[in-house]
């Protein structure tokens, strides 16, 4: 399919370009600034572009994909889509989604790239993201083996196929385990030579149920995620058919300094995603999604004061057993058609930005933390105490309605 590596390392950048350009489509909104829902910037010190400059640098971004599709072998356009990245990320966290986060990676390995290595260099750039793909395959399925999955996210997720073919109930967590074992089994099929075929088919067969179950025939419930998909299907794809096989050998055959991005990949996508599982390290940040254990949280106040809110918000508040409910993943895809960033410290932020049209006492914020391999979900109540910010008020507890 492809005469050489330098041809396959072209099509895929001109593809992983095209990626984005997509996914950006579908999110937009989280890349300027808005009215409500607030910027989590990861430094307090960092300010927050305003209108239009925030409009700018979205459509500078927009601008150097497309001279990436255009000149595909362009370091220096590679690596300002990368600054850029960089500096849209530490102005708002949430924008560290699993998708954009596999994307900027895959940016600094095109980076890395050296022309005077010449082909040398282009299969040292393709085994590098072979790794990082075989890897987020893995730790998705990692991530699914708990029994949040098999008895509650896996039977929500594929709602519409048991619709069409009904399956007794009791069997359904037996074909979750599978499933998230499945998905393991790609990642690690992908970097051997015996099982390559098979785990490719079953990454793009993969995908395209995740489109089928979560994209238009869903009401579209969550653009972003399905064409994250679609674009790793494709992606894979190119990557991997008819690909010499995979060996940390080539991946690190430039000097050692220039394997900094390889050993980056071993570490943040290789090693610590293992550290979301006693709660170390962030879910997004360790392909943890629709895995049914994630960090989860509710901003619950008194009816009385929803109509203080803005209509953008109160319009996604739920009133019911005598109390006001507003949950942030609502609000979260109504705004750019993702889930929130599951996080306390974002949560933190958004019930900040709730309290800012409450009366003092009137909110409060519940937490319900993720299981680890060593201990079970909690819930924690947090309340806002003036100038010394969001507070854990009580740990442990359950929310007045649950």
């Amino acid at each position: 399919m492809f005469a050489d590596p330098q041809h396959r390392l072209i099509a895929f950048t001109r593809l992983l370009a095209v990626s984005v350009l997509c996914c950006l489509a579908f999110s937009w909104r989280l890349w300027v600034s808005r009215p409500h829902y607030p910027l989590v910037p990861l430094f307090e010190f960092v300010p927050a572009l305003a209108f239009p400059f925030d409009y700018v640098l979205l459509g500078w971004l927009v601008v150097l994909l497309l001279g990436v599709v255009y000149q595909p072998r362009c370091r220096l356009l590679i690596t300002l889509v990368l600054g850029t990245f960089g500096l849209l990320f530490v102005q708002d966290q949430s924008r560290l989604w699993p998708s954009f986060y596999q994307f900027s990676f895959l940016f600094l390995l095109l980076a890395s790239n050296r022309r005077v290595d010449g082909a040398a260099g282009d299969q040292r750039v393709l085994a590098s993201m072979r790794f990082v793909f075989a890897m987020v395959f893995f730790w998705g399925g990692v991530q699914k083996l708990n029994p949040y999955f098999f008895y509650e996210e896996f039977p929500w997720f594929v709602e519409p196929v048991t619709r069409l073919w009904p399956l007794a109930t009791p069997v359904l967590p037996h074909i979750a385990v599978a499933a998230a074992l499945f998905e393991m089994t790609i990642g690690v099929g992908l970097l051997t030579r015996r099982l390559r075929g098979a785990a490719l088919g079953g990454a793009v067969l993969m995908n395209l149920l995740i489109f089928f179950c979560i994209g238009p025939l869903r009401d579209n419930w969550n653009n972003s995620s399905w064409m994250w998909g679609m674009t790793v299907a494709a992606q894979t794809w190119v990557l991997f058919f008819r690909a010499p096989p995979f060996s940390f050998r080539t991946m690190f055959a430039a000097p050692a300094l220039h394997n900094v991005p390889q050993w980056l990949a071993v570490i943040l996508i290789g090693f610590l995603p293992v550290l979301n599982n006693i709660n170390r390290w962030d879910s997004a940040l360790s392909f943890n999604v629709y895995s049914g254990n994630v960090d989860y949280a509710e901003i619950h106040m008194r009816p009385g004061v929803v109509d203080r809110l803005p209509d953008e918000i109160a319009a996604l508040v739920h009133v019911r057993f005598g109390g006001a409910v507003l949950v942030p993943n609502e609000w979260s895809r109504r705004v750019f058609h993702a889930n929130t960033y599951p996080e306390t410290r974002v949560f933190k932020a958004l019930f900040r930005a709730v309290c800012d049209y409450l009366p003092e006492g009137s909110a409060a914020l519940y937490v319900r933390e993720k299981a680890g391999w060593f201990f079970p979900k909690r819930i924690d109540r947090y309340e806002l105490n003036g100038a010394r910010g969001v507070e854990l008020s009580d740990a442990g507890v359950s929310p007045p309605d649950a």
